[in-house]
């Protein structure tokens, strides 16, 4: 009897931390102290040429021989602002990845933060009316046409990356670049979307850390700022838009399109 209960109560035990193991306020606090030990953000260096060896829509693995040592970690001072910056999470605002990538990565080299939820909001909506301007849509956008609504908007220089290693990503940003991440969202894992979360995605990779993470711009959840995700997840979950028709098809559920990442940098 005495066995019995003893196994009742670690049950009840086990179920109890495994609640609060799952609650949102201790994924919160962990969260909060892996920012706590990123490095430093730094500011945008509008005098930073572009690395030649990151070569558009190639293969070609950059050459580490031929640039200075990689820093052992990075964290750009890229602002942020979540795809629904006032919380609605409307029709447009589901869509809005894209752009709210876009919008950080031109800010970051602007020098501007988002001063305000308005502020943010009306970039968005400035983005998408250039979209449909010159796209004639605005949503689920491939990486060549994301790349041309930032060119086309702030006037940044876009070169698209395809089957990028993390060394390439991590020398874009060790140069002082930023590069945006065409993603499958749910293979993502972030805790912070609504379930099952989005099925494409777009996020910015700022820096990286010593042990082997990446430092995101993460627009699909209000807490998105300095996100840190597991290099290997990014890489796996790294995939751009496959237009059919509609511009809809099964396979962007999974990272089934080309492995490519935009890297921006200033002109």
């Amino acid at each position: 009897m005495k066995k019995i209960a003893f196994v009742l109560a670690f049950l009840v035990l086990l179920v109890g931390v495994w609640k609060v193991a799952s609650s949102s306020r201790l994924h919160s606090w962990w969260e909060d102290r892996q920012k706590a030990k990123l490095p430093q953000a730094e500011v945008a260096n509008l005098n930073t040429t572009f690395n030649v060896n990151i070569v558009a829509n190639t293969n070609t693995a950059v050459n580490t021989n031929s640039v200075t040592p990689l820093p052992a970690e990075k964290n750009l001072a890229v602002p942020f602002t979540s795809q629904a910056p006032k919380g609605v999470w409307d029709a447009d605002h589901e869509e809005f990845c894209e752009e709210s990538a876009v919008a950080m990565a031109g800010r970051f080299f602007q020098g501007k933060k988002f001063t305000s939820t308005d502020d943010a909001d009306d970039a968005l909506f400035a983005l998408k009316d250039w979209e449909i301007d010159h796209l004639g849509f605005f949503f689920d956008t491939t990486a060549a046409e994301t790349a041309q609504m930032a060119e086309g908007i702030y006037g940044v220089k876009v070169t698209l990356k395809v089957n990028p290693t993390v060394t390439d990503i991590k020398r874009a940003i060790a140069d002082g670049h930023v590069v945006i991440v065409p993603a499958a969202g749910r293979e993502l894992g972030n805790p912070n979307f609504t379930a099952p979360g989005p099925i494409y995605h777009n996020l910015v990779v700022r820096g990286y850390t010593k042990d082997g993470k990446f430092i995101t711009n993460d627009p699909g959840t209000r807490k998105g700022e300095a996100y840190v995700y597991d290099q290997d997840i990014v890489m796996s979950a790294m995939h751009d838009w496959v237009p059919n028709g509609a511009r809809t098809t099964a396979a962007n559920g999974t990272a089934d399109g080309r492995k490519v990442v935009l890297i921006v940098s200033a002109t």
